[in-house]
């Protein structure tokens, strides 16, 4: 069974998180598999928009816990499959389009901010407990969260952790509007449409110029990759990782 489904129809590249048993939770394999998608999504010369979104009733839990642990008990890796995957997504000329619905934890929801058009059911809830989990935040955050949000509302998810319903994320501006659960998958096809009848160069332009600062947000990611891993070889960061993995 492949975890993340890439389904290609009518210019539209969709791509479905496709863990549900484990609630859509990152391991190696789907990041791996999505920045592929992305990557050859990118490439193909029938792809205008790329659409990113996961089961009814969950979007993902963010990070495998399992993979976690396992990269903190060998920090002679240099590898990051989930760093590879911010690259490809910040890399690619078409518009991004994601729809949430139920949790989106960690990259689950600094994700979003990468992408062009967000619809969020009323079930979907974004959480991002960096901090909690003894490392820092990821996917450049720490710029994108107080420059779309202001400072105090990213110190509100990125210190104190504090998760956000649908409203709260449309109140701060990263959500483009809710819908019922039920009529996500209809609202994405229609935009996604919209979009890819629109001219390709013209498309293609108007995205890389929104994206202007993609080279700033790409050295912010290696910034922040190289504390996230210092704090993952931390003992602060182990003995909280310990006790989320008993509790």
């Amino acid at each position: 069974m492949s975890l993340v489904l890439d389904q290609r129809s009518d210019a539209v590249c969709t791509l479905v998180l496709n863990r549900e048993s484990k609630l859509n939770a990152l391991n190696r394999e789907m990041y791996n598999a999505l920045t592929e998608s992305f990557r050859s999504a990118t490439a193909d010369p029938l792809i205008k928009v790329i659409v990113i979104k996961g089961q009814p009733g969950i979007f993902t839990a963010g990070n495998d816990i399992a993979d976690f642990a396992a990269a903190a008990a060998q920090p002679e890796r240099r590898d990051n499959p989930a760093v590879e995957l911010m690259k490809a997504m910040l890399d690619t000329d078409m518009p991004i389009v994601a729809g949430v619905d139920g949790p989106a934890i960690g990259i689950g929801t600094t994700l979003l901010f990468h992408c062009d058009l967000v619809y969020a059911s009323n079930q979907a809830r974004f959480h991002t407990p960096f901090a909690a989990l003894g490392v820092c935040p990821e996917f450049a955050s720490s710029a994108t969260f107080s420059e779309l949000m202001g400072h105090h509302r990213a110190a509100e998810m990125l210190l104190l952790c504090e998760p956000l319903n649908a409203q709260k994320g449309y109140d701060y501006g990263f959500v483009n509007d809710i819908v019922d659960s039920e009529k996500l998958d209809e609202k994405l096809a229609e935009t996604s449409a919209r979009l890819a009848s629109l001219p390709n160069q013209a498309l293609a332009t108007s995205r890389r110029m929104i994206h202007h600062n993609k080279a700033r947000y790409l050295e912010i990611i290696e910034s922040e990759s190289a504390q996230f891993g210092e704090l993952m070889r931390s003992d602060e960061f182990r003995q909280n990782m310990q006790k989320f993995i008993n509790k």
